[in-house]
């Protein structure tokens, strides 16, 4: 059974990953076809999917998994979930479908009113796709049809998106985007029919009556809360961005070139950090099967750990390269200011979702909506000031400013949980990340040598970004494999030291026979 769970994590560990990597390639061709001004558009309604997809792939199955369990699928509990999810659906669409004008007027373009209406469609797909979801993940010989139906989901959307693109490219962007979203509606329905054709098991247990309603959405919006920051900071910019450049005298076809630009980070930074996910879903289950407080400790500081040894050496390596790749995946380097600050984002994001995921599962709620309004308010106080007087790498110190100020929240938090070697893993970390900075910095005005035979600019920022990307990578694992090889020499000969000597217990002398 063990093995079964641990199979279907890493199913859906590595399925999150490629989902999340089809995520940021769709959007290359998107921009390459339709330039700044296309993904701009495509960007602005894009955190609005970003909710439900959120809400469909990870939240509500986490939630509904959770309630199945707990009642052994009883009808009483089944059918509270079902009509739950078909007033949230049925909800979510109507506030879109006659609210998109109100929206669009609030983030400044009355042309994302049809963009916004075809998103609103999609929400009245989750009340199927996410109880068959739910079901799916309580049993460990069925936990693999959820990453493989979020793959399908996002695999045909990319593909519907990319056919719609071809089809209508040349039109206006506005009309790029309507026809994008309504093709992208194609990978949710695709899941279904699959999660329909595995003919998955919700029979009741036992009858089991429903005494009093469980906190279903009290506990979704937590969860969405914890796993969704990045996506409530970008809906924050979808409605200030645009509308303070062009209150700073930046005529708006130009304002849509620069958010477009400033666009291009997130699915840089979500790709960057898929390994939090990983770490997240291994960390909160142990979590819950844990109630000695040392225990606790050591799976937290363990996972701390790993936190630390991946983002600090990712946030260097990509703000480093970033350049690089701004050219290899768009072409150009417009926006590279905003896109250099916003990789400073990884230092925090990865702490801060992996302490929110544990106060969630804890139902610590206080907390963790201190830590998440701290946040949201430092964003939405700095966002237009800094963007009006700064343009968009205002924008992205406001984003970094926002995650620091959550991280900081959650220091103190969480700060009895930490060892006292939690500061010199930091040490060891930063030595191994500066060994990497190091061989970076080397190779840069090393690579024009290198490459002199390229005539191809983007050609030449992918084998360029190949290159520094394989010798930090190495040069960072040899460095933290030696910190890691002598702390563990170190403590065994600690222990070996603490050991007491063994007692030797005197032997008794028979007395002399006489």
């Amino acid at each position: 059974m063990k093995s079964g769970w641990m199979k279907g994590t890493m199913i859906l560990t590595i399925t999150a990953f490629f989902v999340k990597l089809l995520s940021l390639l769709y959007k290359v061709p998107y921009q390459n076809i339709s330039g700044d001004e296309g993904l701009y558009v495509f960007q602005q309604v894009y955190p609005l999917i970003g909710i439900y997809t959120t809400l469909n792939g990870v939240v509500l199955p986490t939630i509904i998994a959770e309630l199945l369990l707990t009642y052994q699928y009883s009808e009483d509990i089944k059918r509270y979930i079902k009509n739950s999810l078909w007033i949230f659906g049925l909800v979510s669409f109507i506030g879109l479908f006659l609210g998109s004008h109100l929206i669009a007027y609030t983030m400044g373009d009355m042309q994302l009113s049809w963009p916004i209406r075809m998103v609103g469609l999609a929400f009245l797909l989750i009340p199927t796709i996410s109880y068959w979801r739910g079901v799916a993940q309580t049993r460990a010989e069925t936990i693999h049809v959820v990453g493989y139906s979020s793959t399908i989901e996002q695999l045909i959307r990319v593909m519907a998106i990319i056919v719609a693109l071809v089809m209508v490219q040349g039109q206006n962007v506005y009309k790029l985007a309507y026809f994008a979203y309504l093709g992208g509606l194609c990978g949710p329905l695709l899941a279904i029919a699959y999660l329909m054709i595995k003919k998955l098991d919700d029979s009741p247990r036992i009858y089991l009556k429903m005494t009093h309603r469980p906190h279903f959405f009290k506990k979704s919006v937590y969860l969405f809360l914890s796993a969704g920051i990045l996506i409530i900071f970008q809906l924050i910019d979808s409605f200030f961005v645009f509308n303070s450049l062009v209150n700073s005298g930046v005529p708006a076809l130009e304002a849509m070139s620069l958010k477009g630009s400033f666009d291009r980070g997130l699915p840089i930074i979500q790709t960057a950090t898929v390994f939090t996910s990983a770490i997240v879903s291994s960390t909160v289950p142990q979590m819950a099967g844990v109630r000695d407080s040392k225990e606790r400790k050591k799976v937290f500081n363990a996972s701390l750990f790993m936190v630390i040894a991946l983002s600090i050496p990712a946030c260097v390596g990509l703000f480093s390269v970033v350049d690089e790749l701004n050219i290899a995946l768009f072409k150009d380097s417009n926006g590279i200011g905003a896109l250099k600050l916003l990789t400073l984002q990884i230092l925090f994001y990865p702490f801060i979702f992996l302490c929110t995921a544990i106060m969630q599962q804890e139902e610590q709620y206080s907390k963790l909506l201190a830590a998440v309004l701290g946040g949201v308010l430092v964003k939405v106080v700095l966002t237009g000031p800094l963007t009006q007087s700064l343009g968009i790498c205002g924008t992205a110190i406001a984003s970094v400013a926002s995650l620091a100020m959550m991280a900081l929240i959650n220091l103190c938090q969480f700060r009895k949980m930490m060892y006292k070697k939690s500061f010199f893993n930091l040490l060891k970390v930063s030595f191994s990340t500066a060994g990497l900075w190091l061989v970076l910095a080397y190779l840069e005005p090393q690579i024009p040598n290198i490459l002199s035979g390229l005539d191809d600019v983007r050609v030449y920022n992918v084998i360029s970004l190949a290159i520094q990307v394989g010798a930090g990578v190495l040069v960072y694992s040899l460095i933290m494999g030696i910190f890691l090889m002598t702390s563990q020499v170190a403590s065994k000969g600690a222990k070996r030291r603490k050991k007491p000597a063994k007692k030797q217990t005197p032997t008794k002398r028979k007395p002399a026979e006489l």
